[in-house]
């Protein structure tokens, strides 16, 4: 049900306007004919059909009523419309980061500034470095002998540690230190011990692959759902300090120019979350919930009642009992699945088609860990038959082409029903897997940012797969080039939410140092294939592009504007681009400040 104030301004700016053209002036019929607010002189990418360019946009209310030149679009300026001389200035829609994790980030970062890792200097960091920030944060969180300590963002790739290396650092209470690809944990042998009061086996790793093991023998180091055994036992925190962080990250997203995001993973309490800041009036932008499917065999035991179930969930989800969520800011429709883990080393549960190599060249016996059940298939083809969109965790080549076949067999059975099915991350893609994509209409959502060399891409990555597979690490123009629909989010808190680091490294395949040698460097995209992997193409996997994605007469009023122009600059320095202001809905909810201070985050962070 669409709420009543938004059904009564819809009528009257249905009212009002009359379209004349996408791109020139709407005849306005609004109190004295003239627009609210009107932005002139500046370059404006409308990103509409013809990825055109134009100097001015007015908007009435949350609509735009005008995009064009300076002269036919001031003509819509009256005594009360607010103006805005960009001098220059590029205007883009606003901005859409297509899969983020923006609560559980913002608790993990709103803890005390000991229990973040993220600045603990060494990739991977020794043992030593970590005692003094660990032990800081110890001091300042004070706790009985089962109090956990949760230390957050560690740089986990080629990190190794035992339960009796922990101990080194607190073996009096329990301690987890959870690495920031979100699929790996160590744990002290008090943390060990708690665990295995509650479970009896966990997993290990052997060479290269993966067996149960009975808990007490483990060496601490955790992967997986075994990861979230652990933080299960640690106490969430109350919902309102979940909010109120939660509120606090997206008031900086909004800095960067962010309008809407889909958060990639929403259980239960992340649905009570935004709820709450949805009833107070904290969601500064759009928001679409992945409802999550946490373990891989429950949901197969009876598929139509876990279809039921996730429908009922998408279409209900109430702020109150006389209607349901705002439809343009928060709604849900899409079903999150994961086929595999991470490729990196030492986990390596990314699922590949052909074994990974030992590092010195030889072939192992190991292809990873297929997290899809035999009836993921049929899962698939009912919630598509369903109307639900699925969205996909997938990094290795054999997790990709599982998840691929899985959409083409709905769609013999269901035809095309325009779900917008999506495959997140993409790390290592078969060639042959290229023209699958547009082929059966599945979106591809990479991370650009991680598209560069460092520490995870080359030394925990390079010597498993070999050159041959190596040069289609993140594919990102061969799926272009194959015309699959490119959209680009952050997975935030893996890596910085700022889209311009990850729009600067899309195009470069750097991390901006211009003697820096590029990842895959025939992988590069043009500047204007990565923006609209940001803005129209996200809009229409958010399935929200009628309304939001393009600067054109009739849609809403989002978009930002930018210190410099991305498309001409050397794109070594996109990442350095600072946004001036950000409108929602015809709203402005950022404004940089006077004092020139940035609020943009770090491409590190």
């Amino acid at each position: 049900m669409v709420p009543r104030r938004l059904v009564f301004r819809v009528q009257v700016l249905a009212a009002i306007v009359v379209l004349v053209s996408c791109l020139w002036v709407a005849e306005i019929r609004a109190e004295n004919g003239r627009a609210d607010v009107v932005l002139y002189h500046g370059r404006i990418y409308t990103a509409d059909p013809a990825r055109s360019f134009q100097q001015a946009i007015a908007f009435t209310g949350n609509t735009i009523v005008a995009v064009g030149d300076d002269n036919k679009v001031k003509l819509l300026i009256g005594p009360k419309t607010k103006v805005v001389d960009l001098s220059g200035k590029l205007v883009l829609p606003g901005l859409i980061d297509t899969h983020s994790h923006p609560i559980g980030s913002a608790v993990d970062l709103g803890k005390p500034k000991g229990c973040s890792l993220a600045d603990v200097k060494g990739e991977p960091p020794t043992i030593e470095a970590l005692k003094p920030v660990i032990r800081e944060c110890l001091r300042k969180e004070p706790g009985g002998r089962n109090a956990w300590l949760e230390a957050v963002q560690l740089y986990n790739y080629n990190f190794k540690a035992t339960a009796k290396d922990l101990d080194s650092i607190e073996k009096t209470r329990p301690m987890v230190l959870e690495g920031n690809d979100g699929h790996t944990a160590w744990v002290n042998s008090h943390g060990l011990d708690l665990l295995c009061k509650t479970v009896k086996t966990v997993n290990v790793k052997v060479g290269c692959a993966y067996r149960k093991i009975a808990c007490p023998a483990s060496t601490g180091f955790l992967v997986e759902d075994d990861v979230g055994l652990v933080e299960d036992l640690i106490p969430e925190l109350p919902l309102e300090k979940q909010a109120s962080l939660t509120a606090a990250a997206l008031k900086k997203m909004s800095a960067n120019g962010i309008t809407s995001l889909m958060d990639a993973l929403v259980g239960p309490n992340e649905e009570q979350v935004w709820l709450l800041l949805y009833r107070t009036g904290r969601i500064p932008m759009r928001v679409r919930m992945a409802l999550a499917i946490d373990e891989i065999n429950h949901p197969y035991r009876d598929i139509n009642d876990t279809v039921n179930q996730l429908v009922t969930a998408s279409n209900g989800v109430k702020i109150s009992k006389q209607g349901d969520v705002d439809p343009n800011f928060l709604r849900a429709g899409v079903v999150k699945v994961f086929a595999d883990g991470v490729m990196e080393y030492p986990a390596q549960t990314a699922a590949l088609l052909k074994p990974y190599l030992d590092g010195h060249g030889k072939r192992t016996k190991c292809r990873g860990k297929l997290d899809l059940n035999p009836k993921f298939p049929q899962l698939v083809r009912k919630l598509d038959a369903a109307g639900l969109t699925v969205h996909v965790h997938a990094m290795g080549d054999r997790a990709v082409r599982k998840t691929l076949d899985a959409f083409a067999a709905a769609r013999r059975t269901n035809g095309d029903r325009d779900n917008r099915h999506q495959i997140a991350h993409l790390e290592l893609v078969d060639p042959a897997d290229f023209p699958r994509f547009k082929a059966l209409g599945v979106i591809a959502d990479f991370q650009l940012l991680w598209a560069l060399r460092d520490q995870t891409t080359v030394e925990a990555v390079k010597p498993y797969l070999g050159p041959k597979r190596y040069r289609y690490l993140y594919p990102a123009d061969s799926l272009l080039k194959a015309g699959a629909t490119i959209v680009g989010g952050s997975d935030w808190s893996v890596s910085s939410y700022n889209p311009f680091c990850a729009l600067r490294t899309a195009v470069t395949r750097t991390g901006g140092g211009k003697k820096e040698k590029p990842l895959n460097k025939d992988q590069k995209i043009p500047i204007t294939a990565a923006v609209d992997a940001y803005t129209i193409n996200a809009a229409f996997a958010m399935k929200q592009d009628t309304t939001t994605g393009s600067l054109e007469v009739g849609k809403r009023a989002d978009l930002v504007i930018l210190d410099r122009d991305i498309f001409t600059v050397d794109p070594n320095i996109i990442a350095d681009t600072k946004v001036l202001a950000t409108y929602l809905d015809g709203r402005r909810v950022y404004k940089a400040p006077a004092s020139g201070q940035s609020r943009m985050q770090g491409c590190d962070e």
